[in-house]
């Protein structure tokens, strides 16, 4: 998962007269036509020398020729220009660098992986189609199942996949496997060996690299290090893959290593050679890493763990509560930098409580209690702190999530020692009720749709360095769209302290734009919120000055 701190061109001004909180500096509204309205928002662009934002709406398409309106808005959002256009496909991708139209139809040739009943590692080919659904903005995609192969090894074993990764760029496969026994043969030391296989887009085996442990392992955790497609960012490619793996005495005490907390940390390149390689002694001996953060050259990683429990990890987090849930007693974060642990920290929760921060005025005092968290975002500032959002939920007994509440944020310092635990009162509970009306004949059926979703949370930081947080409050959702309106915070950074929030908006119906609800601005210490009325006819732009 790649997270970054989303930066806005923020300038310090000098003279300027420090406000005690965020104030509306602009707001207008414009009305689109009933076309735009129809269609949808394809794209906006903000042009810096212009200082122009351009809105463009798809609201007809044949083939390869598209019909839309553009608008075109001042800095200061007044209407400039308004225009209709009919143009083709292939003008508008020179024109448009979020329009990535390959024509009504396409298909992709790929390879799936997967254990058969007898726990055999499988091949299989895959053919994916893609066909333009213009009302959507984007394809449908169809996969076919296609011929399977069964790899071995170059001894003749079979292998039973672990987990994999494909390299949507090349088709290449990396398949983490274990050596399966031959039946009726001594299996001898190879069985249960750990081995990463690479396969090209034909499914040719082209390197196998055994990760020789001397006792029996478990994998904790992998993820995959990405490598930009600048042709289809949502289909990056493989730059390397990072696993940690931890003791596990599944086969017996004999073949399990007596330290329990003696964990692995391997990456390998892509093309799956081992790069990188230490053992590491966690505090806790089942440390369920939730994520792997990329900042440079260094990863983090972050996760509960529980503290104090002396089993193996692959014996599981021992008891649970209420649906599944299990109740932790501490987090872990660590730090690796150049195939070295720069740091491995052990947060306990009465730590958490200590360090609890609030807004002034908020009379609820959320924490973390080693339950179940909801992570958002993972955001670095400008001096190397950590900070990590996320939010509370409830579920029901059978681990069915019935409601979002508090918001929690976490500060760690570049030493991954915790400097303060932030809790946040959210307005709604993420709760989001629609209808599905169906006419028949001789009948009318309502269905009433209840989902429930998470708040969006960004970090935005400020010239002085101090950070500004905005929660997305979610008031439900219309028109196939989730209705959030904003509110924002001060995070003080000098003394780690959390100012009382601002709701913005335009009264009562007025929303955030889902894919685009900040816009660009180079006005100094300024944020813009963009959006629209419930129906989407009046568009909506607010200036807010952070400071």
């Amino acid at each position: 998962m790649k997270n970054t701190l989303l930066v806005f061109l923020i300038v310090f001004m000098a003279g300027t007269t420090q406000l005690l909180a965020q104030q509306l500096d602009l707001e207008k509204t414009y009305k689109i036509s009933r076309a735009s309205k129809r269609g949808f928002l394809a794209g906006l662009d903000y042009d810096k020398d212009a200082k122009t934002y351009t809105l463009t709406y798809f609201t007809d398409q044949k083939k390869n020729v598209f019909k839309y309106e553009q608008y075109v808005f001042d800095n200061d959002f007044n209407l400039v220009k308004e225009e209709e256009l009919t143009e083709e496909a292939e003008k508008m991708k020179k024109q448009f660098k979020w329009f990535r139209f390959k024509g009504e139809e396409y298909t992709v040739m790929g390879n799936t992986v997967e254990n058969n009943m007898m726990g055999t590692l499988v091949l299989r080919k895959k053919k994916i189609t893609y066909k333009y659904q213009f009302l959507l903005g984007g394809y449908h995609r169809k996969v076919d199942i296609l011929d399977k192969v069964k790899p071995k090894t170059e001894d003749g074993n079979k292998l039973t996949g672990i987990t994999h990764a494909e390299d949507d760029m090349t088709g290449d496969l990396f398949i983490l496997a274990s050596v399966k026994a031959k039946i009726g043969v001594n299996p001898g030391d190879d069985v249960g060996a750990i081995r990463l296989v690479k396969f090209d887009s034909d499914l040719n085996m082209v390197k196998s690299t055994d990760f020789e442990f001397p006792n029996f392992q478990t994998l904790a955790f992998v993820r995959t290090i990405e490598r930009e497609n600048p042709d289809d960012p949502e289909s990056p490619g493989v730059a390397g893959l990072v696993f940690i793996f931890a003791p596990s005495n599944a086969m017996g005490k004999k073949n399990a290593d007596p330290d329990k907390n003696n964990f692995t940390y391997i990456r390998v390149d892509d093309q799956a050679n081992i790069v990188e390689r230490f053992n590491f002694n966690s505090p806790a001996s089942y440390w369920n890493i939730q994520e792997m953060i990329s900042s440079g050259n260094d990863f983090y990683f972050y996760g509960p763990a529980m503290a104090g429990r002396d089993k193996y990890f692959n014996e599981g987090a021992g008891s649970r509560i209420g649906g599944g849930e299990v109740k932790y007693k501490a987090v872990q974060l660590m730090k690796v930098s150049a195939g070295k642990m720069v740091y491995l920290t052990e947060t306990n929760l009465e730590e958490f409580k200590a360090k609890q921060q609030f807004p002034p005025s908020q009379r609820k005092t959320p924490d973390y209690t080693g339950r179940e968290f909801g992570i958002r975002s993972y955001n670095f500032a400008s001096n190397g702190d950590l900070i990590i959002l996320g939010q509370n939920y409830d579920k029901t007994k059978d681990g069915i999530i019935t409601k979002f509440e508090d918001v929690l944020g976490f500060h760690f310092d570049t030493n991954g020692k915790l400097k303060a635990q932030y809790g946040l009162d959210t307005k709604e509970n993420g709760v989001a009720v629609d209808y599905n009306y169906l006419q028949g004949v001789g009948y009318y059926t309502v269905t009433k749709i209840t989902s429930v979703y998470a708040c969006p949370q960004t970090i935005i930081e400020g010239s002085d360095g101090d950070l500004y947080w905005v929660l997305q409050e979610i008031k439900g959702k219309g028109n196939d769209k989730l209705l959030t309106y904003p509110r924002i915070g001060k995070v003080n950074m000098k003394n780690n302290t959390v100012a009382d929030l601002k709701t913005f908006g335009k009264g009562e119906g007025y929303y955030l734009d889902p894919k685009y609800p900040f816009l660009e601005t180079d006005k100094s210490e300024t944020l813009v919120f963009f959006g629209a009325d419930k129906a989407g006819k009046e568009l909506w732009f607010a200036r807010v000055k952070l400071k």
